[in-house]
């Protein structure tokens, strides 16, 4: 079995390779609501900056909220020593959060956490897999409500919450709906978590570390691409629909959007390629940098390889099958179905064999889309 190191590329450059109520997430962290017994509550919204890659090379600052990320209440009731006291998740639209307690208290503060609930997380190293952490402002002889404002996550972790942020695109439309588990494989209580490692001291990244941790290690930069983000994460989705099982990969080291690999790079990489700008709802391959690279391709586009072996092809295939005016009903849905059920070591199994037996068309529009993107069986 081999390592998958993938690192996002660009053309002529090598590639290395939930919640609770609001997502439909059970089981994860409990919350303590605003409610009439509550006697100390903090209330506020978190935000975080961000460097926006997908913006451009000018990769302009951005400030949004820190959607469906973990918090703690800690406080003390005297003189002792501060405890957790309630746990709960920022709101999946506004960012949100409302932290009591029932008893008044003489100091709390809000603890936040680069996780969201057990179904994703950001840490520190492989060998220290410990959420990153800060703190509110502390508030002393709390009773009733205290509105914190606005809180800010600091300058030096945004890119820890960037991705946790960003993680909730793929969630949302991941199409499982038979448990909050990002697959139908598992059932509620028992789902997969994804671990994302993020060290700011680390250049390298961009690669997810199968058949080893099965963690997404990402480099300084790497975060400001929500691309390279969600193409790591499309690798970790692909085996989790395979029941944590992976197609054997050869001849992807290195490899390129629009050149010759093999058909198993092409269809691991093209999968990954295609969730990220799907869930993105584009049609392009964002890096950190903030330059990209389209997807749009015919058998005229300058510079481009043929078929499907090129991870370009295979991707702009998939992109236009699930596209809203496409054969497959306007989504991915009936492909993650498929992938749940069955598995495919390339391509051409992906689209000759395993679409027919779902009931997906390979004729017609279909064939079309391929074609269009030189592939033909």
């Amino acid at each position: 079995m081999q390592l998958i190191r993938r690192s996002a590329g660009r053309r002529l450059r090598a590639f290395g390779a939930v919640l609770i109520t609001t997502l439909g997430l059970t089981a994860a962290v409990a919350a303590t609501p605003a409610t009439a017994a509550a006697n100390a509550c903090l209330t506020g919204t978190l935000v975080f900056d961000h460097l926006d890659a997908e913006a451009g090379t000018s990769k302009p600052l951005r400030t949004q909220v820190a959607r469906n990320a973990n918090w703690e209440l800690w406080g003390r009731t005297g003189s002792g020593t501060a405890t957790r006291l309630a746990a709960g998740i920022t709101g999946a639209s506004d960012g949100r959060f409302t932290a009591c307690h029932t008893a008044s208290l003489a100091e709390a503060y809000v603890r936040f956490r680069s996780s969201s609930t057990s179904m994703w997380r950001v840490v520190k190293a492989a060998n220290n897999t410990t959420d990153y952490t800060f703190d509110s402002a502390r508030r002393t002889n709390v009773s009733g409500t205290h509105d914190l404002g606005t809180v800010k996550v600091p300058s030096t972790l945004q890119r820890a919450w960037k991705v946790v942020d960003t993680l909730n695109v793929l969630y949302w439309k991941r199409a499982n709906p038979s448990s909050s588990c990002w697959t139908a494989r598992q059932s509620d209580g028992r789902c997969d978590q994804i671990t994302f490692v993020w060290d700011p001291k680390v250049a390298d990244g961009g690669y997810w570390d199968y058949p080893n941790t099965n963690y997404v290690f990402l480099g300084n930069t790497m975060p400001d691409s929500k691309h390279l983000i969600l193409h790591e994460a499309g690798h970790w989705l692909q085996w989790q629909l395979y029941g944590r099982a992976f197609p054997v990969v050869d001849g992807c080291n290195p490899h390129y959007i629009e050149k010759h690999s093999s058909e198993s790079c092409a269809w691991t990489e093209g999968f990954a390629d295609a969730v990220a700008a799907y869930a993105l709802g584009d049609y392009r391959y964002v890096y950190d940098d903030g330059s990209s690279y389209s997807f749009e391709n015919d058998a005229s586009t300058p510079g481009w390889d043929d078929g499907d072996t090129v991870q370009g092809r295979v991707g702009s295939s998939l992109l236009d099958l699930w596209a809203a005016d496409g054969p497959d009903g306007g989504n991915w849905n009936r492909t993650i179905a498929l992938m749940t059920r069955d598995f495919s070591q390339d391509f051409r199994e992906y689209f000759t064999e395993d679409r027919p037996a779902a009931g997906l068309s390979t004729a017609g529009a279909a064939e079309r889309i391929l074609a269009g993107h030189t592939i033909r069986y």
